[in-house]
């Protein structure tokens, strides 16, 4: 289901179900599960591959691990869709963090305006009360809003 513009994020390619945009990491990690068989091939294989010379080397090599290319593929494909997954449950996880500090973020705000609020207030009514108590006018207005936010 590709469009004019190239294929749609995530779309799925193969009989493999290689997600396109994720290619190169698939191919990476065949490229490099191929090349750390080879070595283990060569390895197991040092002395006769020294006695039959490079070209005769590489062809036993190839052979020996031409069986394990499917195998290979295979662990590609679940490696890199796992660690996809992977990424999704942690950014999902994330914003789920995210939403819920910025949830108590505010209310801690607002806990904290309240109270500077009623500390307002309180102040300005001990002022009143004081006056009143001397028997001097008291013409203070309440605290508004705009004074608690300073």
């Amino acid at each position: 289901m590709a469009n004019e513009a190239g294929p749609i994020i995530g779309e799925r390619e193969d009989i493999l179900s290689i997600l396109r945009d994720l290619r190169p990491y698939y191919f990476s990690l065949l490229v490099a599960q191929l090349a750390v068989w080879g070595v283990v091939v060569f390895l197991s294989e040092r002395s006769g591959c020294i006695d039959e010379g490079i070209a005769s080397c590489a062809v036993t090599i190839g052979l020996k691990i031409s069986g394990l290319v499917p195998l290979s593929l295979i662990t590609s494909v679940i490696l890199i869709d796992a660690g996809r997954y992977l990424m999704v449950l942690l950014r999902n996880s994330r914003e789920r963090l995210i939403t819920r500090a910025k949830i108590e973020g505010v209310a801690e705000g607002e806990t904290i305006g309240a109270n500077k609020m009623h500390a307002k207030w309180s102040e300005w009514n001990a002022r009143r009360i004081e006056h009143e108590r001397r028997g001097e006018p008291f013409d203070e207005s309440p605290p508004s809003r705009d004074d608690c936010n300073r």
